[in-house]
């Protein structure tokens, strides 16, 4: 787990604290927002707005404009670094280090809420933070957004009109039962073919384009062709791409060097492809795939 977002919950004890601190101090990177009482810091009610970057940071790169609820720090130590600010010069969300990784901290939660994620550059903001450089889980610790229980019509109702309800549903349902009588056994349902894997990697090429996480996606894609090679050779650890094209070949009657090329490829996180091509190795690795389940099911 390389992200940790624990947002807007009451307060955390001081040894959820320190437990938090010593995760991050081992290199990873917690956003946490609304008051805590664990950290040093005030706060103070505002007006909503938009807040702007207050100083060069990877974090901020390319944000202009952020639109935020109320929340806002009276004031921030010395060590902390100021990301954002309001109209007023407020602070809005600060960070500091902590060993090997980084605590943001967000007076705000308005601005990563659901009404507000898609306002302004609240989403590339929440993006940059998160999302590991090279791939990794974002692990979230929402408690709950709240517990409403609104008047309901049928409390409204008398004892007499609940329960001429209840015999009404009740007859209805019958009535409906009894239509419903079957002759002769049912049809199986259709089956829904699954999705190729061209379809799932064309699909998360587009939308990690956004971020620049192809590797991600060459990355599972690798993973998986090492997998359903090593189901039909029975075990690829350790082995070569070479070894492994070469044992899949005189199985599934793909030349080895074609396999050997697809393996090499996916492999080579230094020269990451771009969208065309990723989507031309998800169509050999598709068609590599069918050939060892047919390879797998011809031969028991």
């Amino acid at each position: 787990m390389d992200r940790l977002v624990v947002w807007n919950v009451d307060g955390l004890d001081p040894d959820e604290v320190d437990a938090l601190e010593a995760w991050v101090f081992a290199g990873g990177t917690a956003l946490v927002g609304g008051p805590l009482s664990g950290f040093r810091g005030t706060f103070q009610p505002a007006a909503e707005g938009t807040a702007r970057p207050a100083a060069p940071h990877p974090a901020t790169l390319g944000i202009r404009a952020v639109s935020v609820g109320s929340g806002r720090f009276g004031g921030a130590p010395g060590e902390r670094l100021i990301h954002l600010k309001d109209e007023e010069g407020r602070p809005v969300l600060v960070s500091w280090r902590v060993g090997e990784g980084r605590i943001f901290w967000s007076a705000d939660t308005a601005w990563l809420s659901n009404a507000r994620i898609g306002e302004a550059q609240n989403l590339d903001l929440a993006l940059q933070i998160l999302l590991p450089p090279d791939g990794g889980q974002v692990a979230f610790d929402e408690y709950h957004h709240g517990f409403v229980a609104p008047t309901h019509w049928w409390q409204v109702l008398r004892g007499s009109l609940q329960a001429f309800g209840l015999m009404l549903a009740a007859a209805v349902a019958l009535l409906f039962w009894s239509y419903g009588a079957r002759f002769g056994s049912p049809l199986p349902a259709p089956e829904r073919p699954p999705r190729a894997a061209v379809e799932y990697v064309h699909s998360m090429s587009r939308l990690y384009r956004r971020v620049g996480a192809r590797a991600v996606v060459l990355r599972a894609l690798h993973r998986s062709l090492r997998t359903e090679l090593s189901r039909l050779t029975g075990g690829a650890e350790g082995l070569s791409h070479g070894e492994i094209a070469g044992r899949a070949a005189a199985r599934c009657g793909v030349p080895a060097g074609e396999i050997e090329r697809l393996l090499e490829r996916t492999a080579d996180l230094n020269h990451i492809p771009a969208d065309a091509e990723l989507i031309d190795l998800a169509r050999q690795a598709e068609k590599l795939r069918r050939r060892i389940e047919h390879a797998t099911y011809r031969d028991g």
